[in-house]
């Protein structure tokens, strides 16, 4: 892949986005950190580090980011430092043909700022200059081109009552939806961002209605943002949760309107009502959370028995209709469970509210709080009894055994029990825990631990328990270099993970692992980003100070595949 045609290698929507972050002057800066190696500041939603190390020729042989994309091999951040490193590259070729006396500006460790894009005159600036026909006569002119930009216009400027007001826009929502659906109403992967911008523009107007002290009017705009979203969700690719996200978002909003202040007794019974009868919809069968926070936000205004009452009746049917005792069931009936005790603790206080909790153990929600309580007030004894009790009761759940198992360990440390602390510390061990092990060295001093680290060891090896990360971890934090060479011999792939901590001491063996791994690796290959990748393991060889093996090797699988002219292409720029 060169800086000249990198965009056929590359997903069309991230290149779009990558151009964008040039076009707009995110890449920040860019240094020369060693011959063709580059390093580049980009501003997103935080400032990334990018990576490029180029061949002479401009090919790109390696490139990292450090934002946390994984959905493809490379990001929009990525995009825009390639395109920023091609500009300067050309400007520089241009420099020099012209018989200019320059040199490149990338200095190894200097900070360059990038070339950038001329910036338009704003916004503002262009219209101000324009007459007030002249803008009504231009509005006029693109309302009647885009019928999205007319709705748009009508529903901020026009003057209507409420109910024509919802009317307008849900008409809003369902333009940009229909204008991103394929003929079949269809909502693609990537496409989703611009068929909710018409729901966002609603949710603004919500905002602006709250402002104003509608409340009511605000609540009706929010629930019609939710109905038409909950219905895109049926005909859309949500893959990257931006329908979803919106939803959530709006939520909150409503969550807000409620705890926006003290309402007068009809406002209150309106927006109850209404939530009330939203949580009811059939629209949320298959969305019990969504449902349930509905219902939450409702018990913030269940401060009168009428309320109160209409709330406790609907979640008594609720639960009524969950029966079994299957995971899903016992996970809705404790947020029920929640929702009771937030409107106990609201209306009645903290000691009845303690006395609910303590009824209802059984949810692991009301266990955690009664441990904490426990921790807080130091009742070691307490928490370990807590603790143990929920390891029984949820056994088969092993995440929340392993939660009540690191509170005990949590009370053991606290309250001074080493022997019990030891004995639990070794369980989360074998169960693949580094950091317990960690702990566990602390209570021991050298001379101790020197016996008791083997017998882990040992251990771990017996119960075949090597594959789990920290086996491996043991043997570098105690300097077992030989056992790890011998773990590493059983799969030479693992080389690149850990040659750093064999060499020097076992140099030739860890080049002979390299050597049995790339070619493995180059019999399995079959595609370009495959050959890319046998090469990078000989990069790796050559890191690990194996240069004339990686010489050799290049040079051997050059002649085992003649017939592969992109695998002898790709093998030329190591």
């Amino acid at each position: 892949m060169n800086l000249n045609d990198f965009e056929s290698y590359i997903d069309r929507k991230i290149l779009a986005r990558g151009y964008d972050y040039f076009e707009n002057n995110c890449v920040d800066s860019i240094k020369e950190t060693a011959d063709n190696n580059y390093e580049a500041e980009v501003t997103g939603t935080e400032l990334y580090l990018v990576d490029v190390e180029l061949d002479d020729e401009a090919n790109i042989i390696d490139t990292q980011c450090d934002c946390p994309y994984d959905m493809g091999e490379y990001c929009k951040h990525q995009v825009a430092v390639f395109l920023a490193l091609r500009d300067m590259k050309r400007e520089h070729s241009t420099k020099d043909s012209d018989g200019l006396k320059s040199k490149i500006s990338l200095r190894q460790g200097n900070k360059s700022s990038v070339p950038q894009k001329g910036k338009a005159r704003s916004m503002k600036d262009l219209l101000s200059r324009k007459t007030k026909e002249e803008l009504v006569g231009f509005l006029l002119d693109i309302a009647a081109e885009y019928d999205e930009i007319k709705q748009r216009i009508e529903l901020n400027l026009g003057e209507t009552n409420d109910a024509e007001e919802i009317g307008k826009s849900i008409k809003l929502i369902r333009t940009f939806v229909n204008k991103n659906s394929d003929r079949h109403g269809f909502v693609a992967y990537g496409d989703t961002y611009e068929a909710v911008r018409g729901a966002d523009m609603v949710l603004k107007k919500a905002r602006t209605a709250m402002a104003y002290e509608k409340t009511l009017h605000a609540l009706d705009l929010t629930l019609c943002v939710i109905h038409e979203l909950m219905d895109l969700l049926d005909s859309c690719d949500d893959s990257d949760g931006c329908v979803g996200g919106l939803i959530e978002e709006t939520l909150d909003f409503i969550k807000e309107i409620v705890e926006e202040k003290e309402f007068n007794l009809g406002i209150k019974e309106g927006l109850f009502n209404k939530l009330m009868e939203e949580a009811a919809n059939t629209r949320y069968d298959g969305w019990p959370d969504w449902r349930l926070e509905l219902l939450e936000t409702c018990s913030a205004l269940a401060d009168i028995p009428s309320l109160r009452n209409s709330l406790e009746n609907r979640l008594q049917a609720m639960l009524d209709d969950a029966a079994g005792d299957s995971w899903s069931s016992n996970y809705f009936k404790e947020k029920v469970f929640q929702i009771r005790y937030n409107v106990i603790l609201q209306n009645e206080g903290e000691k009845p509210a303690l006395e609910f909790i303590e009824q209802n153990l059984r949810f692991s929600s009301f266990r955690k709080m009664t441990i904490e309580r426990a921790m807080q007030s130091k009742a070691y004894a307490e928490v370990i009894r807590l603790a143990l009790e929920g390891e029984a009761k949820d056994q088969d759940l092993r995440g929340l055994v392993n939660n009540w198992r690191e509170y005990r360990y949590k009370a053991y440390k606290l309250s001074g029990k080493l022997a019990e602390r030891r004995g639990l510390a070794m369980d989360f061990i074998l169960d693949g825990s580094f950091d317990y092990y960690l702990d566990l060295k602390s209570t021991y001093n050298d001379g101790e631990w020197a016996a008791v680290y083997p017998q882990i060891i040992s251990r771990l090896e017996e119960q075949k328990k090597i594959y789990n990360g920290i086996y491996t971890g043991i043997l570098i934090e105690e300097g077992e270099k030989k056992k790890l060479l011998e773990y590493v011999k059983g799969s030479p792939s693992l080389v690149e993970s850990y040659y750093k901590h064999l060499v020097p001491e076992f140099r030739e063996e860890v080049f002979a692992l390299f050597l049995t791994y790339i070619e493995q690796a180059a019999a399995r290959a079959g595609n370009r980003r495959a050959y890319q990748g046998v090469c990078a393991i000989i990069r790796n060889l050559k890191k690990a100070g194996g240069k004339d093996q990686a010489l050799a090797i290049k040079q051997k699988l050059f002649a085992n595949y003649a017939n592969r002219p992109a695998f002898r292409d790709e093998l030329t720029r190591v």
